[in-house]
């Protein structure tokens, strides 16, 4: 099965709108074994819509839409492909029933107009849609190809495409498609790919990279009669990844949502420990992050934002003259932020981050992108540099990171790497 992807709005293509749903649905295809050869995005312009879904369907066997399932004039997406196949758009009683029910209970007007959201080809199959007003559909076009509306909105399409489009195309395969995906932080994709290489030339079960900022990671699949056999192929192979790369990799799951803060999270609450932060260039941002995973607050006590130099002393109790000796963007301050915020709030461990994200204050011995994490325990406590790169919201992003990662270590017993970049 090949699918091609017609994303549709003037304002994807002004820059006015990131097109995340493309790399959504480029990412769930590809999990499903449909392969892919284009991508398009087009403007609300009739004549240049129709062009662009009659040359996706001159090669693709399956073409999704999303966006232009609204109600105003420039929402043509439902009317150009029903043009194309002959057919006429009716109104749909369940449909309408919803769009209905969703302005009621959004405690909105039902204007005419709204009802256009209702209305598909007679032989559509219809996408409800629990998360909005425009409901989507599965549109046969003759000769065995299909369209598939989908609502512009992230939070629509992705539910719709998970619950009711995957289904549909695992039924089209007769196949069981099964997932896992590998996170991998601490190692760069070269090193990745060079310890792997063999095992992604393999086509069932397959493994594939994507990056993200400082991680890698791994889609494993498998395609099989049943979930169980597909289980069973995909067990090994993930095992020899385990294996290849170690403590690199700090998550294995059946979805791509998993990250480094729900890791450390979890393994602080294995490890039944408590966290305190000591933030000055991160400015909150590791305890944020570990505050939005359910269930942090049995593991993360509080924390410190000590941004200015002062502010060190006064809130975590850095000596003065250990910031005047060393610098305030050293080893030495990183543990004295990362041991006085575990003894102010009496944790088992605590994390401190200090260095210069940006883009002014570097120096020739301490240029810019220099970063020291603190790790504080209550019998040990060491510090990490890290020489990182990039804009101010990498480096800060990126230091972030490295601090869940060296909580998440330490709190199963393994090494931190005392000098990484990224």
């Amino acid at each position: 099965m090949i699918a091609e992807i017609l994303c549709i709005g003037t304002e994807l293509l002004m820059g006015q709108v990131l097109n995340t749903n493309a790399q959504f649905l480029s990412r769930r295809l590809s999990a499903l074994g449909v392969s892919q050869y284009h991508q398009t995005v087009v403007g609300d312009n009739p004549h240049r819509l129709e062009e662009a879904y009659r040359l996706a369907l001159s090669r693709a066997d399956v073409v999704i839409t999303s966006g232009g399932l609204g109600p105003t004039v420039d929402d043509i997406t439902k009317r150009i492909a029903a043009g194309i196949a002959g057919k006429e758009l009716v109104l749909f009683p369940e449909a309408e029933e919803m769009v209905r029910t969703r302005f009621q209970q959004l405690h909105r007007e039902l204007t005419p107009n709204n009802l256009s959201q209702a209305m598909f080809t007679p032989d559509s199959t219809l996408l409800l849609n629990p998360n909005g007003t425009a409901p989507g559909a599965i549109v046969p076009m003759g000769e065995g190809k299909v369209v598939i509306h989908l609502p512009g909105p992230p939070a629509e399409l992705q539910p719709m495409f998970i619950s009711q489009v995957e289904p549909w195309l695992s039924r089209q395969s007769g196949k069981v498609l099964v997932s896992r995906y590998i996170s991998i932080f601490g190692m760069g994709e070269a090193e990745v790919d060079q310890r792997l290489s063999d095992l992604e030339q393999v086509f069932n079960p397959s493994l594939s990279p994507y990056c993200s900022l400082a991680e890698v990671q791994l889609r494993a699949t498998a395609c099989a009669d049943t979930p169980e056999e597909a289980e069973n192929l995909l067990a090994p192979l993930v095992e020899e990844v385990r294996r290849r790369l170690g403590d690199v990799v700090y998550a294995v799951s059946d979805d791509d949502g998993m990250t480094l803060a729900a890791a450390a999270v979890g393994a602080l609450k294995e490890k039944g420990w408590t966290v305190a932060t000591a933030e000055s260039l991160t400015g909150g941002m590791i305890s944020a992050a570990m505050v939005d995973i359910s269930g942090a607050s049995s593991v993360v006590r509080g924390g410190f934002v000590t941004y200015q130099t002062d502010t060190k002393t006064l809130l975590v109790d850095v000596p003065a003259k250990t910031i005047e000796d060393c610098n305030v963007v050293s080893a030495e301050v990183a543990l004295a932020m990362a041991k006085g915020a575990r003894s102010k709030l009496d944790t088992d461990i605590a994390v401190s981050a200090t260095g210069l994200a940006g883009p002014d204050g570097g120096t020739p011995e301490r240029p810019v992108g220099t970063v020291y994490v603190g790790i504080a325990t209550r019998d040990n406590a060491f510090a990490l540099h890290l020489p990182l790169s990039g804009n101010r919201a990498r480096i800060r992003t990126v230091a972030m990171k490295h601090a869940l990662n060296a909580l998440r270590l330490t709190a199963l017993g393994k090494e931190v790497p005392k000098v990484a970049g990224g």
